[in-house]
């Protein structure tokens, strides 16, 4: 698996606080199959908003320990940006980081109310030759209530990702039921990790990808975890329309 939504980097946000929490994270994320992931920390009011030079160096940094440690991740940069209109200025002055300086924005929506200038930022920025991921769009309440919300930002050429815990009730019964109605429309793309931490979110990824390969087939439970992931990393075009409906 290629994670593509990762919280590693250790004193920026709320993932591990210090570099041996990181490496253990890191360990265990190998020993769940996972070989490459992109460190996402968030960018967002909540945490310092280190930019994109600051990331890519402490990515840096961190694979040099992850080579003297022995351990075979290959880590890239990025960011989870919470939207706001301010997101087009930020990726133009280059504070904002895509996801391994590709067209691919991790995109975090607002988890209680969707504000109104949604589908205008993700206008600018598709416009800006960006594709944003929305990240876990199961998470969202008001996707939860009417996911046909998520097929009207799908036509503005957007992909989703979701975590791999909400398919396992991690994250809430409403979360997991939203997934299994996002699965079957066919309005998932990528399934990562989300992880902050060793603890359940990490343990899911294998029993999630068994209950996508359940659902929609072998074929499309590798495309979410391996092929788009890596077309992403590759910086590689991507069809961000909706796929087929699954039975």
């Amino acid at each position: 698996m290629i994670d593509t939504h990762l919280h590693i980097l250790p004193g920026v946000d709320d993932g591990p606080g210090t570099m041996e929490e990181a490496l253990a994270l890191a360990r265990a994320l190998v020993q769940a199959g996972v070989h490459t992931a992109i460190a996402t920390p968030h960018y967002n009011d909540e945490f310092a908003r280190l930019p994109m030079g600051e990331i890519r160096r402490r990515v840096d940094d961190m694979q040099q320990e992850l080579v003297r440690q022995n351990i075979p991740l290959r880590l890239f940069p990025g960011h989870e940006a919470l939207i706001s209109p301010e997101l087009v200025a930020a990726l133009r002055s280059g504070s904002l980081a895509t996801l391994n300086g590709s067209r691919y924005l991790l995109l975090e929506l607002w988890n209680s109310a969707w504000i109104p200038e949604t589908e205008r930022v993700i206008f600018e920025l598709r416009t800006l030759g960006i594709v944003p991921i929305i990240a876990h769009p199961e998470r969202y309440r008001s996707i939860q209530q009417n996911p046909e919300r998520l097929l009207k930002l799908l036509e503005q050429g957007v992909l989703t990702q979701i975590t791999a815990a909400s398919l396992l009730g991690i994250q809430g019964r409403s979360a997991r039921a939203c997934a299994e109605t996002l699965l079957k429309k066919g309005y998932v793309h990528l399934i990562a990790s989300d992880s902050h931490s060793v603890g359940r979110r990490l343990a899911a990824i294998k029993q999630a990808l068994e209950i996508v390969t359940r659902m929609l087939g072998q074929a499309e439970a590798q495309q979410m975890s391996e092929a788009r992931p890596l077309a992403i990393v590759q910086n590689e075009e991507l069809r961000a329309a909706p796929l087929r409906q699954f039975r």
